[in-house]
């Protein structure tokens, strides 16, 4: 379980959400224009990722450590969740029938449900990100021999083996929880 769960941090977190659907989704709300260099590179990594779970799906077992849901199938959920509404999935998801019937599973868990219902309805606009729209994005993707996700030209960019700037997990929580006031 934890060997996926740092696969969820590691790698899934990082291509599906923080390359793919920040720009598709996060950005545009913050009227920024999406970035298609960092798309492009990020879509193998995406394709890999995607074609690694399918293979653990199809060992026979309902979830992605055994027979029940663990706290790796929670970690794992939104991250395919929140890839399906990059376009990008529209054409993934069919290739991969196993992931699509996990998520079918997860959804229909008790307290999967419980958390759908609670949810408010997408699409609300974003009032409290607009002093950081104003100023735009001030990044760029660059490529280096040993990390080709490295952001730089950002006030709290990470070192080259650092995480990720702070903005990533404001933007997060811009998107998921933040409601007008």
């Amino acid at each position: 379980m934890n060997q996926r769960i740092s696969a969820v941090n590691g790698y899934y977190y990082p291509y599906l959400i923080y390359h793919v659907y920040h720009e598709r989704n996060v950005y545009p709300q913050l009227r920024i224009p999406s970035d298609e260099k960092v798309v492009a590179a990020a879509m193998p990594k995406v394709e890999v990722c995607l074609q690694v779970m399918e293979r653990e799906l199809q060992t026979g077992n309902a979830f992605l450590a055994g027979p029940e849901a663990t706290l790796a199938d929670f970690f794992m959920l939104p991250m395919i969740h929140a890839f399906g509404f990059a376009p990008e999935s529209q054409t993934l998801y069919p290739k991969h029938p196993a992931i699509g019937a996990w998520r079918e599973r997860m959804e229909a868990l008790p307290a999967v449900k419980r958390f759908r219902a609670a949810q408010p309805p997408r699409g609300r606009s974003n009032t409290l990100a607009g002093g950081w729209t104003a100023t735009g994005r001030n990044t760029r993707v660059t490529a280096s021999p040993r990390r080709a996700d490295t952001v730089q030209g950002h006030a709290d960019s990470p070192s080259e083996d650092g995480p990720p700037p702070s903005s990533a997990l404001f933007i997060v929580m811009v998107d998921t929880v933040a409601a007008p006031l």
